[in-house]
């Protein structure tokens, strides 16, 4: 029984060749390439009991981008494949707006494809469907990075901690309920997770940051420095307060620098314009930023609630004229309006994830690939906000994070993960600093399974199996795993401590199923062995740690003592987690107690607990989709085992072992499936072992069918296109 020792490879990936390098290569070549890889998708995708696949259309190489996470129809560097598209579905923009209505993007998806529309639809972004297609992506294991996302997202929903701010109506009135997550990496992949993700909310004090980088892109650094500082103030965001030596505010995230900021903004403009014209100019700057693909609001609401209550923040713009002045004399009321609309502006979290990306990207947009603000603003910005962006809790979140992140009181959370990705969360409920308490909470979640802190680039150290978003993970361990293998069988000491751990921990986790180190169970982990180490186990080695695990079955001292004294890499822990979970779950459901064991020994060797159970959720969704019907298909026809083994760890056997007529402890399946056919409490047509390979040799043929009738199309295509060269004549 061969065991996939990554759930996180895709099914499709099975039918996938590397593609060809475009410098070693024929163009022509790399765009058949390209063509082949839309094709296995497809054929892959495909239902197998249908007679026959739908035809490939152009929604086909979308729906392979979006599998990426590009959302094409959303994404402006494809604006050239969209008008081809649009082209050949005779359709077109909408006139004055230039946008798509979603009955073109229907009419253009529906066009049937063959190689030389392909061609068409490629050609004018080649290099962006190349990445994409060769997992060169930012985040190339983008679908199982969703998955954890989502696990992540889901385990801190149920938190009901902190309130909604209270001293601005209008935010004292929002739903405490609504939580969202938007995430957008710099190669423009792109997610979003809860019902509120395209819920407008106010920016509040996360429009901080881009006022500053306007200002300081348009005035220069040495004319910011002078009105405002960049150190923590270690004061509350909305303190009086200034530098007492030199009068200026502290810096740019506490409320005094940022309106200060504001009015160097403003005094940029001519007296004479009205302060609304200044904020639109900083929305502009936010669409900028979100990528021309979202709305951004302003909310005259929150404008107006704000401002009737906005004492303190008059008390601190008249502080800043009295203690230094104001930039180039500014108008106090403008500074202060310009300040308050900025805080008004409304945003989703789904725009706000792009914006966030762009700053993760050195300020220029993933999906329009413009440049906003040029590096060395967004360099000081991010430097900013890493100190300052958290209020009271920023040194804390430094720490503990490790990423540049601009909260506001509306809760909203605004993270860059430099030259990798950002994202948004929204959940209005607040901690005592003022920070989203959801938003918090996802952060650190984050961190503590992924390689994402700033200062997590050290290698040496353990990182408790991190995952690393940039890395292709079992194509990349493809190489340390080769290695590992022959330093075993060359008697490298150090590779055979590794050999010895990776057996004890899956003799241990397989001893904790109910039916314990049974033959079953042994030839899982030699099949798992011969997978990794490309040789058969040594039998006598094996039989060794059968008898110690079974000596004290409860203790794990053997695999304590050997993981103390041996340093295993991250790839090797992840790789024995990884097999652990191939056998716990070998009957599609592990019990509690295989879990808990799986766990303690993951964390003994040096995976953080979060991460392994992160890793088993994951393992779990992979494999959602084996029902239960098969399961217990699988088990009666290659196994002939107890009920009573089985019934305690697999709900469905346990329900089929309690309808059953008269069910003896010793039943096996193949009789027990007997009776509860008469009964009918079983369909009458469980697929039998040779029905199931008859199946998949149909769906085999079939694949090949559909193979030859494209690469006939396809040369019919190059055939016509050769002789309408031709002059005939």
């Amino acid at each position: 029984m061969a065991i996939s020792m990554d759930p996180c490879v895709d099914n499709e990936e099975e039918y996938e060749d590397d593609l060809y390098e475009p410098l070693d290569s024929n163009p022509d070549d790399i765009l058949r390439e390209l063509f082949l890889h839309v094709v296995r998708r497809h054929e892959s995708d495909s239902s197998s009991d249908e007679e026959d696949s739908p035809q490939l259309r152009i929604q086909h190489v979308i729906q392979c981008l979006e599998q990426e996470g590009i959302w094409f129809w959303r994404d402006e560097r494809f604006v050239e494949s969209q008008n081809v598209a649009l082209r050949f579905a005779q359709t077109q923009r909408k006139p004055y707006t230039h946008q798509i209505s979603s009955a073109s993007q229907t009419l253009a998806m529906q066009v049937p494809l063959n190689f030389y529309i392909f061609q068409e639809f490629v050609k004018p972004c080649a290099r962006l469907f190349l990445k994409a297609f060769s997992q060169e992506l930012v985040i190339p294991n983008w679908k199982t990075f969703v998955t954890d996302m989502k696990y992540h997202f889901q385990q801190v929903e149920p938190l009901q901690d902190g309130a909604n701010a209270s001293y601005i109506p209008v935010l004292q009135q929002a739903d405490p309920e609504q939580w969202a997550l938007s995430i957008c990496s710099i190669d423009g992949q792109r997610v979003s997770l809860g019902e509120a993700h395209l819920v407008p909310h106010t920016l509040q004090s996360v429009s901080k940051p881009v006022t500053y980088a306007m200002a300081l892109h348009r005035e220069g650094e040495a004319f910011m420095e002078e009105w405002i500082d960049v150190e923590p103030a270690g004061r509350p965001f909305n303190t009086q307060d200034l530098d007492p030596d030199t009068q200026r505010p502290f810096n740019a995230s506490i409320n005094s620098g940022a309106i200060m900021a504001a009015g160097i903004l403003a005094s940029g403009f001519s007296s004479s314009v009205n302060w609304k014209h200044i904020v639109d100019q900083v929305r502009k700057t936010w669409y900028e930023l979100c990528g021309n693909d979202l709305d951004i609001g302003f909310s005259d609401v929150t404008f107006e609630s704000e401002k009737e209550t906005a004492y303190n923040n008059f008390a601190i713009a008249y502080n800043l004229k009295g203690r230094k002045g104001l930039p180039r004399n500014v108008d106090l009321h403008t500074m202060l309006d310009v300040y308050l609309g900025c805080c008004s502006i409304e945003i989703t979290t789904e725009a706000l994830s792009v914006a966030a990306a762009t700053l993760a990207n050195g300020g220029i947009c993933p999906i329009t690939g413009k440049e906003v603000f040029p590096a060395s603003v967004v360099r000081t910005v991010l430097s900013e906000i890493m100190m300052c962006g958290m209020y009271n809790q920023a040194g804390h979140f430094a720490v503990e994070v490790g990423l540049p992140a601009k909260s506001g009181v509306s809760g909203a959370l605004m993270v860059i993960v430099p030259n990798v990705f950002g994202f948004a969360t929204f959940s209005p409920r607040l901690n005592s600093k003022g920070n989203s308490v959801r938003g918090v909470a996802f952060c650190r979640r984050l961190v503590d399974s992924y390689r994402v802190h700033v200062f997590e680039t050290l290698r040496s150290g353990n990182t408790g199996a991190k995952i690393d978003p940039r890395r292709n993970g079992w194509k990349e361990e493809r190489k340390h795993i080769s290695r590992m293998a022959w330093a075993v069988q060359v008697g490298d000491v150090h590779a055979l401590r590794i050999r010895d751990i990776f057996l004890f921990a899956l003799c241990q986790t397989a001893n904790a199923s109910p039916e314990g180190l049974s033959e079953r169970m042994l030839d899982l982990i030699r099949a798992s062995y011969q997978d990794i180490y490309q040789s058969p186990v040594d039998e006598s080695l094996f039989s060794d740690i059968q008898e110690a695990v079974k000596q004290n079955p409860k203790e794990l001292h053997f695999l304590d003592q050997l993981t103390k004294d041996t340093r295993i890499q991250d790839s090797m822990r992840t790789l024995i987690v990884m097999a652990m979970f191939d056998i716990i779950m070998v009957d599609g459901y592990a019990t509690e107690e295989e879990q808990n064991v799986a766990i303690q020994v993951a964390t003994l060797l040096g995976v953080s607990e979060k991460i392994a159970r992160m890793e088993l959720n994951r393992y779990k969704q992979k494999n959602k989709h084996r029902s239960r019907d098969m399961v217990y298909c699988d088990m009666i026809e290659s196994y002939d085992v107890d009920v009573s083994r089985h019934r305690q760890n697999n709900p469905f056997i346990a329900e089929l072992y309690a309808t059953s007529a008269s069910p003896s402890r010793n039943q096996s399946f193949a009789t027990l499936r007997d009776e509860l056919l008469k009964q009918k409490r079983v369909p009458d047509k469980l697929p039998s072992r040779e029905n199931l390979a008859q199946q998949e040799e149909i769906v085999a043929l079939r694949k090949e069918v559909l193979r030859l009738r494209q690469k006939l199309t396809n040369l019919t295509l190059i055939l016509n296109d050769r002789m309408s060269a031709v002059d005939i004549d």
